[in-house]
This record gives C-alpha cells, structure tokens and sequence, in this order.
C-alpha cells in the first residue's frame, strides 16, 4: 500500500540554479525552512520508500514524486538534477540498442563519487553559492571554468566534506571551504578536462563509430591501466603540472582522454610502456601478462559492436608484440574473420621457425644471436627458457640457403682442404649461416663463395719465393705455437697476414703466406690458445713463474697435493688461466717472500729452521725440491706479527 503526495509543500520555494545538483537544492531549501541539516527535510520522505545512498542517485518513482510535491518542483526539473540525466551518455549498451533512462549501479559507482567536492572559486564567487552536479562526476575532477582543481576535503579539519553538511560554503567543523588550496593546472590539462563535459554532451566523440557511453567506458578501463603505470601517471603529470598535487585517479582520468583524444598513436606509446609493468600473474610471459585486461575488454567491446579498441590491439598485437605467440586462444583472435589476420604476421614463434628449418627448436635462439635469424628473445622462467618470435623473411631465406647447402666433405673437396679443418672453419665463423641439422653440417652456397671470391682476390705468387711459406710448410713451423690452417685462413682473411696464390688449382692448399707475419703474430698465436684452451703442463711449466722455470713433473706433485687444479684433455692435463691466476695470487717463490717480508735470503732461510716460517715446498718439506715456494697467507700473516716489534 502506498501513501499519497502530502498535501502541504513546503512553504519556503528555492529555484534550481543552472547545473546544480539535487542535493544542493535540498541543502538549500532546508536552510531556508531553518532547519538544522538536510537529513531533517529528507526525514519526511522517510515513509515514503527507501532513499539511495547518495541523494543525486534518487530515481523516478514514488520517493522522487514526494520530493517534487515538498520542493513545489515537477519531477522532470528535479530528475535533470540527478545523475539520471547523464544516463544515455554514460550507460553501456550494445550498438543500436535501446538506451535506458537511468544509471544502473555500477555505472553510478564507476563515474560519481559518494564525497562532494568543490571548486573554492565558484564558492566564492556564486551570488548564490550552489553545488554543481558535475562536480561528483569522477573523470571531471578539474573546473574547466578557473582551471584549478576540485577540493574533496575541509581546510581546517581535512577531513572529506560531507553530502550532508547544511552550508554548501562551510564544512559541519565550521571551516570555509572557499579558503581550500586552489591548485591551479596547465591549459593543457583544461583542454581535456573539458573533452569529458563535450562526451557528456555528445558533441565530441573520440573514437570513430562509438558511442559516449562506450568511449566512456573504454576511458575509464584506460585510467585503471594507467593508474598501475607510474612511469607513464609521472609524465603526464609534469606536462600538466600536477605532479605534487593531484591524487592518481585524477592523473589517471586526464592521462585516459589524453589518450583518446590522440587516439591511436598514443595509446600504442602507452602499450609499450603499459606491458613493460609487472603484473600480478606468476607467470613470466604471455599476452595477459603483458597487457593484463586490456584485451579481454577490447574483445567485450568488439562483442557490443564498438571495434576501434579492438581493431588498434589486434594491429599493435600482429606488428609489434614480440613476447610470444599469437594464436586463435588470444580472445581478440577468436572469430574467424579476425583468425584469418593471423597468418598476416611477419613473425612467427620458435618452434614453427624450426619445424620449417628442421631443426631442434633450442638452435633458434642462438641463431638469433649469431644473427643468422632476425628476431626478439625473452627469458621465460629460471630454467634457461626463452620466448619470442622469429622474422618470418629471414627464415625463409636461410630455409632456401639450405635448399642448395653442401655437406663437409662436398666443402672440403671444393677448398682443398681435410673435413677437419672444414670443421675448423665453422667454429671459428669464418664459414657464416651455417647450420648444424639432423643431416649434419649445412653449409650455405653463399659462405663458400665469399671465401672463394677472398682467394681469387689474391695477387699471384710461387711456392719456391723466399720468406712465403705454404700452407703445409706454416702449420708444420708454427704449429707447436698454436696455428692451424683454420687460423691461417681466419688471418688471410681479416689481413693480418700477407698471402698470394701460387697455384689456383689446389684452391687453400695453392696459397703461400708471409714467414715475417707469421713469424711476429706467432706470440699472438700461443696467447691466445693457453687463454681460451689453457696451458698444458709443459708450457705452463715455462710461464708460471717467468723469472723461474720449473718442470712439468714439479706441477704435477703439486697437483697431486692440490695447490694446483687440472682437468684432462686425453692423456694431457690442461690448466685454465683462471686457475693460473688463482695460483699466482695465492703463492709465491722466496724471492718474492723475502721481498714482501724485507728480509734477506739468509734470514729467511733461518725463520724456516726456527719454525717461524714454513714452505708449502722446499728443501725442508719436500724432498728433492730445488726452491721453496711459500703461502702468500702466511707470508701476510708472519708481517703483522712482525709490526709492533719494529714499532719498538
């Protein structure tokens, strides 16, 4: 049972100010009947049915009838003060379907505050100081009038301002609110402040064939995006001032429509940044964890009719996502008119790139680094896993490099030279793009023919010329150095070695090189195999301790004893040179003893037969030993005890 409109209206008549929300003309007219708070005005429509949370949300009905019959108002004056009025522009409908006449719920919460603000401004410059409606829409957090910011809390008590206070000028603690800080906001920030009040409107739509209501709502999914974005809310706050004084939800609504208004080139500076942010998936990789609910929101739109979020995101997706693979699983490539976009990508994943190449699908990533595939690797979890994609062009020209590709042995015969040294050329990169398949060596057409083309380059020469050596000749003089014909041909053609051709018939094996170049680069040589090889024993032997050769079978006793660590290459035993190092810094020979400790030779000897001192090897210890060698700890630690005497 209902009860019928009261009778009497109120005798105190208010009339509604341009753009002023409903609550303020409560607010007002219960100060003009005098009494102490709005509440007791809304008290008589407390019979009547339930009031809203907030009462700029009151919808028609029964409640809104009474209100209308106190405040001597028709119901239409009072709903255009509502936030019902804005519901064509701001609810979300599919294309082409009817819009409703009032807010749902979710819509009010997503796009009003329950909290008043004001513009301190306005408030003091109203003949009639007013609430405007507009002041509780979210993304309108500006006044597009003074350019300066809403004021969400009293300036004596901080506190948020309440809907309820009975002076829409002076907060329930008594403070002014016309005396808030007034921050004011770049001309830039007003421009698109004012963008959202011309949606509101309808005369400014930012994306081409959708509605208020949807750019609305795809606004409001880009400032929650931007809200988890710092660096991003950072710049868009400098440009428009407002870095140390708004909150992020207001940056995060101005930094939306700067991006609607720039629309697309904006918003795909902003997925750049966007899916560089952690998320807060436990995976590593993946699309959702690259751009979170972006696409699943996309996708909803797409499904209501409103295509250009989605249309930009599949774009950006195909051209310049490389953390993964594309598939029909991504919700924005589930129908199949936009499957079909798919097979338009010009990259392609791991492991299509190596099932087309033959190839096991861990050799793509060190193709990419080797620069023989052109492509973007990510890593993919803590167990050496990557993800990414693969230029889809330069697969399909190593896949027809590999078409006309020659074996080792058919690329031995054609240069002149043994398989192994073949094998030689591969791993030192003078042969480029080669492969190694389930055929085995691959070696492109291409990579011989540039090393061919370095040989016919040659000027001619004769084996029999004084001071130029043959291939067979240079390796056998300088092979106990470390050179190969694989090294040779690598310094034919990097220059470093002066070269002819003496005979175009045996190809390699027809080329003589300079014995002086050889000869200056042999140093080189030896260097450089001990540092990537290690030293064996008998040449470390020579070089440990440069001013004190040692023997070969002096190493081994102290590798027996563990000062020294080897590995076995066959029979041999190779130091590396970290190991070298290591060694060096830990011991030394008396010579370098007596130096550290300033003492003589003599002296030296006399701390090791008092016990002061003692040699890891030496006469004294070891037998057989010709020299001592000592503990750089000891030596260190025989010198501090040694100190306070000197001091004395």
């Amino acid at each position: 049972m209902t009860s019928s409109p009261p009778t009497r209206p109120l005798p105190a008549r208010v009339a509604p100010l341009p753009g002023e929300s409903l609550i303020s003309l409560v607010r007002r007219t219960s100060r003009a009947m005098g009494y102490e708070s709005p509440r007791r005005l809304l008290a008589l429509l407390a019979n009547e049915g339930q009031l809203p949370p907030h009462l700029n949300e009151l919808v028609p009905g029964l409640v809104l009838d009474h209100l209308a019959a106190l405040l001597r108002q028709s119901t239409e004056v009072l709903s255009s003060l509502a936030v019902h009025c804005y519901a064509p522009a701001l609810v979300l409908v599919p294309k082409n379907k009817h819009k409703p006449p009032i807010c749902d719920s979710k819509t009010t919460l997503r796009y009003f505050t329950s909290s008043g603000p004001i513009c301190p401004l306005c408030l003091e410059q109203d003949a009639i100081p007013h609430e405007r409606l507009l002041w509780s829409f979210r993304p309108l957090s500006v006044c597009t009038k003074h350019g300066c910011l809403l004021a969400g809390r009293c300036p004596k008590c901080a506190r948020p301002l309440r809907w309820d206070r009975q002076d829409v000028s002076r907060c329930a603690c008594g403070g002014l609110l016309h005396d808030a800080n007034r921050v004011s906001v770049s001309s830039y920030g007003v421009d698109f402040a004012k963008r959202y009040h011309e949606m509101l409107l309808g005369e400014f739509i930012p994306l081409s064939e959708m509605s208020p209501a949807a750019c609305f709502w795809w606004a409001g999914q880009l400032a929650a995006a931007a809200a988890k974005t710092p660096a991003w809310l950072a710049d868009v706050a400098t440009r428009l001032d407002l870095k140390a004084s708004a909150n992020v939800d207001t940056t995060a609504w101005l930094a939306a429509v700067e991006i609607l208004v720039d629309w697309p080139r904006r918003f795909e500076d902003f997925l750049d940044e966007f899916q560089r942010i952690d998320k807060h998936k436990t995976t590593s990789t993946g699309v959702g964890r690259r751009f979170g609910t972006l696409l699943r929101q996309a996708a909803r739109l797409d499904d209501m009719g409103y295509a250009a979020p989605g249309e930009v995101l599949r774009r950006y997706l195909l051209e310049r996502y490389d953390g993964g693979h594309l598939s029909s699983k991504v919700c924005l490539f589930a129908k199949p008119k936009d499957r079909a976009t798919l097979d338009r990508q010009s990259c392609i994943p791991q492991t299509k790139a190596a099932e087309i190449l033959g190839l096991r699908h861990g050799a793509i990533a060190p193709l990419i680094e080797r620069g023989i595939l052109t492509g973007r690797l990510h890593p993919a979890g803590a167990n050496g896993r990557s993800v990414g994609l693969v230029l889809k062009q330069s697969v399909n020209a190593l896949q027809s490099d590999l078409k006309t590709a020659l074996d080792v042995k058919t690329a031995a015969s054609r240069l002149g030279i043994g398989h192994h040294a073949v094998l030689e050329l591969i791993h030192r990169g003078v042969l480029p793009r080669v492969l190694r398949t389930a055929k085995g060596w691959q070696i492109p057409r291409g990579s011989l023919a540039e090393l061919e083309s370095v040989c016919r380059q040659l000027p001619p020469g004769e084996f029999s010329a004084p001071g130029w050596l043959s291939f067979r000749q240079a390796t056998r003089q300088f092979g106990p150095a470390g050179l190969t014909i694989g090294g040779l041909v690598e310094f034919i053609t990097t220059g470093e070695v002066s070269a002819r051709m003496a005979d175009p018939s045996r190809y390699l094996n027809g080329i003589v090189v300079s014995q002086d170049d050889l000869a200056s680069l042999a140093p080189t040589v030896r260097n450089r195999r001990s540092q990537v090889n290690g030293y064996p024993l008998h040449q470390l032997a020579r070089v440990l301790f440069p001013d004190r050769p040692v023997k070969s079978t002096v190493l081994n006793k102290w590798i027996a004893r563990g000062y020294l660590k080897a590995r076995k290459v066959g029979r041999a035993r190779i130091v590396s040179p970290e190991e070298v190092e290591r060694f060096r810094s830990e011991y030394c020979l008396a010579d370098e003893a007596c130096r550290l400790l300033g003492v003589s030779r003599s002296t030296l000897s006399r701390w090791e037969v008092e016990g002061r001192i003692r040699p890891v090897y030496g006469k004294r210890v070891t037998p057989g030993a010709g020299f001592s060698m000592y503990r750089r700890g000891d030596l260190t630690h025989l010198s501090r005890r040694r100190s306070p005497r000197r001091g004395k």
